[in-house]
């Protein structure tokens, strides 16, 4: 489990677990499907506005931690 952090409307990856901020917690194995990140669905637990591009920049951060 890897926890995204929001931060001034900014998704950021928290690997350490210490950024302040709402976290949600997502799985890195292929069956949770991390290219389906939406922002729509960040924005809500995140209860935040999340835009597109910071979900997709977050997404090419996660492909290529997984991709490691």
């Amino acid at each position: 489990m890897i926890r995204l952090a929001a931060l001034g409307g900014e998704v950021k990856l928290d690997l350490e677990s210490r950024l302040d901020g709402r976290g949600i917690y997502i799985c890195l194995s292929k069956d949770c499907r991390l290219s389906e990140l939406d922002a729509g669905k960040l924005s809500y637990s995140l209860k935040t506005l999340v835009t597109k591009e910071s979900t997709a920049s977050v997404s090419e951060q996660l492909r290529k931690l997984v991709s490691k």
